[in-house]
């Protein structure tokens, strides 16, 4: 029986570090501006190849700075090369910390490439290791035999493809060997090898397929197979094929110190691993890193938080639950003496993390599983309260379910054990902290108890920190800020046809998964809580973001009432209109087809109609058609607006019109949304099932989706809407006298601003001058230039950059406090709120033009769009606190926020009364130099709200 082949992994450095550079998007930066699209592209490929060939042996090979022994040979080698940012070379020492960390050797050498390194050691390696050359490019194709192969990347970094003698010939129709007398016929722009003038990748083939060498090929100069063309190309440039086939040679015996067992993988050290992927914010990438050797001997190092840590002495990836209950002090609190003795402690707590385990996601149908404590760092409890329906003497007989005391008639009553933390959960002098606790906090209300003093959120906190990343999940910041991998959903219930609920986890394992949660949950307010004190954030995260939790919890409880008959109308009126737009379409077409299939559309737009595709972006399978495209071409054919109508249509019916009605709870009849704090990058809310910030504003269709939304009997919905708050925000930021003075006037300020930049009065602005000018004023708020403001006001280039000019000389203090804006900006790393809340723009620095732009587009935008987000938020605290005091529940409802506007539903004798006070409020939330106006509206629908 013959031993299996030891493998061997040679990564070609800077073919890999060059396609991950280019193939990955240079706004892959760390919070702290550095550019790491490159390495994380390394990453990738090296995890991705390690867990495919499970290798042995691992080294690194690098070009080193300065000529080669080819620049001495032809001093044109690689001249017409662009020299790569210097984005691209300040990443390469990242790479080589990254191969220090994994404990793989680096080669480079000077006067010699990295091919030629790696040819070296393919070389020296002996035959009985199988060499797996890890790479960017072809270029090492070469070196393929019975012992090597080269792995190398296809269509960025998706793909790969492994490629033997065989893959070689299938791709080439060529042998290995023969690659050389390739190069050396056909030439290598990339290198700048010139090869035989005139001859390219056919011909080339061509000709080593019939005379198997360059030698050959030479040697039968005046065969009847070489076409007179060739023949005389190849005379004449024979002198530049001899130079390029030394060229393209890759050396195979350069002078290196070379020691096979220092190569040897496993070694590595996965506390250096840990700290630069944290450093990189490489979120996603550690956990490859712990289930490489997975069912495997070979030993992988135990991780710095814990010694041991998911790991046994052999290296095998164990059970991590075992490690939990092996290293923390866990509780599962399942009878009475216990329960009793961890009620004991936790009256004694003026603080503690808790965490809730349910069998729904959707906190008003959720019945509630058992909740987790913490108050110390690795001790943590599970409380128990399974709800079974039994009666008293079967509980005593069944251990498992000594729960739940009573019998059927009582089976709707709160958990006694419930009723005991019931105290402790409502008493507002005691902290509470949890992991995205306003669903902690609803399932406890729809539990029945209320609970007070929620006064600490990681979730939040991280979103606070890191506003540019979605990875806020507990095991995603767990691991971010404390390099420890919790057991995951997945560890927990399993996946695919096994996947189970969580009503389905045996009590211990659902403990230990839990306890685990709030114990680190409780690391985490420690780290965090520093962090805030440390940005200067605690204001905004104890006075904004945590007091807005609670106020968000109620509002989805509450929830908004649907009139369905609306809704059923309104898609059946879609539906025919969309049938009307299908027969226009297809006539244009001069066929059906299916206008939902891009590659159909694509096939009747680009090539069927022969509309140009100039300027049009290009995907993987060719011309796109997204809606951004389709836009360029609005004008180019009247097919291209039916399709804009078509999936305009589709999206409102498929989103809304007859989704809304799946939505609709079927406890209390009303819809709830889901309202996100920490989504945006600017601070506003986001909402979910449904997202209700996209239904369409001003036009029919989002406002008969609007009418569907209504007030139930004997109310009145009540909208209360900031009116311009950006640009207002923009004149008591910037302090320009002119626009402060317009809005003191009470002028409109779209008028003031086309009078301004046409240079006319203000009663001989034409409807047209106020459009453009509305378009004008919120493009520069959005940093928008020439381009920008043509698309969106729908005006040629020339016109929208007069626009611009003029609009800068009416606003001169605009154009100050925009320029002042990017420069902090450019020098801080972010923008800011006037409440503090940051956005961080590392881009902004970037040496990619269009990608430095976008950035400090945003830099403008965020103070505004922010400091908006953030009195909005304030006006919901103070307004539910007037509320609270002064009105019963059914007085009054907030029960939707969406952009600038809040809406409730109100009491109609109340409306008024109360109107007044919402909108002074609102208005007081933060003194401008400028007024703050809100514009009140009230109707049975928001539909109606004008």
């Amino acid at each position: 029986m013959t031993s299996k082949k030891e493998k061997m992994i040679i990564i070609d450095g800077n073919a890999l570090i060059h396609r991950s550079f280019h193939a990955l998007p240079p706004t892959m930066t760390t919070k702290k501006g550095e550019m790491v699209n490159a390495v994380y592209g390394f990453a990738t490929v090296l995890l991705k190849a390690l867990k495919e060939f499970r290798p042995d042996y691992v080294v690194l090979t690098l070009d080193k700075a300065g000529p080669t022994f080819r620049h001495i040979e032809y001093k044109d080698y690689k001249a017409t090369r662009v020299k790569a940012p210097d984005d691209l070379y300040t990443q390469i020492p990242r790479v080589k910390e990254l191969a220090e960390a994994f404990a793989i050797p680096v080669f480079a050498e000077a006067g010699f490439e990295a091919d030629d390194l790696i040819g070296t050691i393919t070389a020296r390696v002996d035959g009985d290791i199988e060499k797996i050359i890890v790479t960017g490019d072809m270029d090492t194709l070469q070196l393929v035999d019975d012992n090597t192969k080269v792995y190398t990347m296809s269509r960025g970094l998706s793909d790969s493809i492994l490629y033997d003698a065989r893959t070689v010939k299938a791709r080439f129709s060529l042998k290995p060997e023969q690659m050389i007398d390739y190069k050396a016929l056909r030439g290598d722009p990339s290198d700048n090898i010139p090869g035989v003038k005139g001859i390219g990748e056919k011909t080339a083939s061509e000709l080593l397929i019939e005379f198997k060498t360059l030698d050959g090929v030479y040697k039968n100069i005046n065969s009847a197979k070489i076409k007179d063309r060739i023949r005389e190309l190849l005379k004449e440039h024979k002198k530049d094929a001899l130079m390029s086939k030394s060229l393209a040679t890759i050396k195979r015996d350069v002078k290196i110190k070379f020691n096979l067992d220092d190569a040897r993988f496993g070694n590595i050290k996965q506390e250096e691993v840990v700290k630069l992927f944290s450093d990189l914010e490489f979120k996603s990438l550690l956990p490859r890193v712990h289930s490489l050797f997975s069912g495997s001997a070979k030993t992988l190092p135990a991780p710095p938080f814990q010694k041991g840590r998911g790991r046994e002495k052999g290296g095998e990836i164990f059970d991590k639950f075992e490690r939990n209950k092996k290293e923390f002090k866990y509780i599962l609190v399942d009878d009475e003496k216990k329960f009793l003795d961890f009620l004991s402690k936790l009256k004694k707590q003026s603080r503690f993390v808790f965490d809730t385990e349910t069998d729904s996601f959707d906190p008003l149908i959720a019945n509630l599983l058992g909740i987790s404590f913490s108050w110390k760092d690795g001790e943590a409890y599970f409380v128990s309260v399974v709800k079974k329906t039994r009666s008293f003497a079967s509980a005593q007989d069944d251990k498992q379910n000594t729960l739940f005391n009573f019998n059927k008639k009582e089976e709707n009553k709160i958990h006694p054990w419930l009723e005991n933390l019931r105290s402790i959960f409502e008493n507002p002098k005691i902290e509470k902290y949890g992991h995205n606790i306003k669903f902690d906090y609803r399932v406890m209300k729809s539990s029945g108890i209320n609970v007070a003093n929620v006064a600490f959120d990681t979730m939040i906190a991280s979103y606070l920190l890191n506003p540019g990343t979605r990875q806020h999940n507990l095991d995603a910041v767990t691991f971010t800020e404390l390099g420890f991998e919790k057991i995951s959903k997945e560890d927990l219930l399993g996946k695919g046809r096994d996947k189970k609920n969580f009503n389905e986890v045996e009590a211990e394992k659902l403990s230990l998964y839990s306890c685990e949660d709030a114990d680190f949950t409780r690391r985490l307010v420690n780290a965090l809580s520093k962090q805030l004190r440390e940005q200067k954030m605690e204001k905004l995260f104890y006075e904004i973001e945590m007091p807005l939790v609670t106020v968000l919890a109620d509002m989805e409880d509450k929830g908004v009432l649907l009139d369905k008959n609306v809704l059923v109308e309104l898609s059946r009126e879609i539906d025919k209109r969309i049938k009307t737009l299908e027969k226009k379409i297809y006539k244009l077409a001069g066929i059906e087809f299916n206008i939902k299939s891009t590659q159909q559309l694509r096939e009747i737009l680009f090539e069927k109609l022969e509309i140009s595709s100039l300027n049009i972006g290009k995907n993987k399978t060719g011309f796109s058609t997204a809606a951004d495209e389709l836009d360029k071409l609005k004008d180019a054919h009247p097919i291209i607006r039916l399709v804009q109508e078509y999936r305009e249509l589709a999206k409102l019916s498929s989103t809304y019109a007859d989704a809304l009605p799946d939505l609709i709870s079927k406890k209390d009849g009303r819809l709830h949304t889901s309202f996100n704090q920490t989504i945006t990058a600017t601070g506003r809310l986001s909402s979910t099932e449904p997202n209700l910030q996209n239904i369409p504003v001003r036009t029919e269709l989002g406002n008969e989706i609007r009418k569907a939304f209504v007030a139930c009997s004997g109310c009145k919905l009540l909208s209360l809407d900031y009116s311009q708050i950006e640009l207002r925000l923009a004149a008591h930021m910037s302090g320009d006298k002119k626009m402060i003075e317009a809005f003191k006037k009470g002028e409109d300020i779209h008028i003031a601003t086309a009078a301004a930049i046409n240079g006319v009065k203000l009663e001989e602005v034409t409807k047209e001058m106020r459009r453009e000018a509305k378009a004008t004023n919120f493009g520069i708020l959005y940093g928008q230039g020439p381009h920008g403001l043509s698309q969106t006001a729908d005006i040629s280039y020339d016109r929208a950059r007069e626009f611009i000019a003029n609009y800068f000389k009416a606003y001169q203090g605009i154009k100050k406090w925009v320029e002042e804006v990017v420069d902090e900006a450019r020098e801080n790393g972010y923008s800011e709120t006037l409440f503090g809340r940051r956005r961080y723009l590392p881009e902004i620095n970037s040496s990619v033009v269009m990608v430095k732009k976008a950035a400090e587009r945003m830099a403008i935008n965020t103070p505004l769009q922010g400091t908006a987000a953030d009195m909005i938020k304030i006006a919901m605290i103070e307004i539910e606190k007037m509320i609270k005091k002064e009105y019963k529940t059914e007085d009054v409802k907030m029960i939707l926020q969406v952009h600038d506007e809040l809406l409730f539903e109100i009491k109609s004798a109340k409306v008024q009364e109360l109107s007044e006070k919402i909108k002074k409020i609102m208005e007081e939330v933060l003194k401008l130099k400028v007024p703050v106006v809100v514009d009140a509206n009230t109707g049975d629908s928001w539909g109606e709200l004008k």
